[in-house]
């Protein structure tokens, strides 16, 4: 059970409203995490950071919601932290951590200046955010070492389904789609999701608080055939034109919100048969992947000992 000295809804930081949040502004501690501590410092760098990837100026309207996804995201990091400690989880995919670094920077749309120049403009710690991103690639390594033999999926099945499909239609819809997945939720954090997403950008809000494992890459699925998506979801994707955000998705004890990035329909005559049966393959593994984590981290989090500062 978590435990919690005090409760506050948000973290109370005499912001200083500038380019750059509070830089010289006395360290505190504000939270223990297990053993990790939260300080006044890591909020408000955590608050630049989400200024940078956003490439946003600070506004006051918009505080209380960036010291509320400041506080989650440390949170979360912490939690994940303390559990590859105990699993002496050193191994990443460095590949992983470049690309993901390369597609921020192509995201963010920088021209004159390298991502580490850009968090510097925002006064934000560059270097702890790739340590950030790195955890988070161990995280995804330990849950699919600790669940990879219930990875399963009849691949067969897959690729004689997908062959039907392509013999009745002339044409094959594709998909690019983001997402953030919620596992624990009520009215009240649906409502803070969508105005986050208004707020600070879908791929801020599924970096911040989705459960998926796609939340390390900012929520990004990429491209996916239409034939590998459920009639629920394609029902809502079907409403959305590019660049749409859809209304929240039931999936079993999650809440899933899709955003269409783009669209593309192929001839049957072009198609790469074998690169759109591996993306359905790599997509189911992924949805059970997704379960093992959430299910992984929301147990984590119950367990762990949190004390929050006035």
């Amino acid at each position: 059970m978590i435990k919690i000295k005090k409760i506050i809804i948000f973290i109370a930081i005499n912001i200083i409203i500038s380019t750059n949040l509070g830089a010289e502004m006395q360290d505190k501690i504000l939270a223990k995490i297990g053993n990790e501590i939260i300080t006044n410092y890591d909020i408000i760098n955590e608050i630049n950071t989400i200024l940078a990837l956003s490439n946003e100026k600070s506004k006051p309207e918009n505080l209380k919601s960036l010291q509320s996804m400041a506080f989650q995201s440390l949170k979360k990091i912490s939690i994940k932290k303390i559990e590859l400690e105990r699993y002496n989880v050193d191994d990443f995919n460095k590949k992983d951590l470049d690309s993901y670094l390369k597609s921020i920077a192509n995201n963010i749309g920088i021209e004159n200046l390298d991502l580490k120049d850009h968090f510097k403009k925002y006064g934000a710690n560059y270097d702890y955010f790739v340590n950030k991103t790195i955890i988070n690639l161990k995280w995804n390594s330990l849950i699919y070492t600790l669940y990879k033999k219930q990875l399963d999926v009849d691949e067969e099945l897959i690729k004689s389904e997908l062959n039907q499909e392509v013999k009745k239609n002339k044409e094959i819809v594709e998909f690019n789609l983001s997402e953030i997945v919620l596992e624990n939720y009520d009215e009240k954090k649906i409502s803070l999701i969508f105005k986050n997403i208004n707020e600070n950008g879908f791929e801020n809000t599924a970096a911040i608080y989705s459960n998926s494992v796609s939340s390390t890459n900012e929520g990004i699925i990429g491209w996916i055939a239409s034939k590998s998506i459920s009639d629920d979801y394609l029902q809502e994707i079907n409403k959305l034109q590019i660049g749409q955000i859809s209304s929240p998705i039931k999936n079993r004890n999650n809440l899933v919100i899709i955003k269409l990035n783009d669209k593309r329909t192929l001839n049957k005559n072009n198609l790469d048969l074998a690169r759109i049966e591996q993306n359905i393959i790599n997509k189911e593994k992924e949805e059970k992947l997704n379960i093992f984590s959430n299910s992984h981290y929301v147990n984590l989090e119950k367990n762990t000992f949190i004390v929050i500062n006035e």
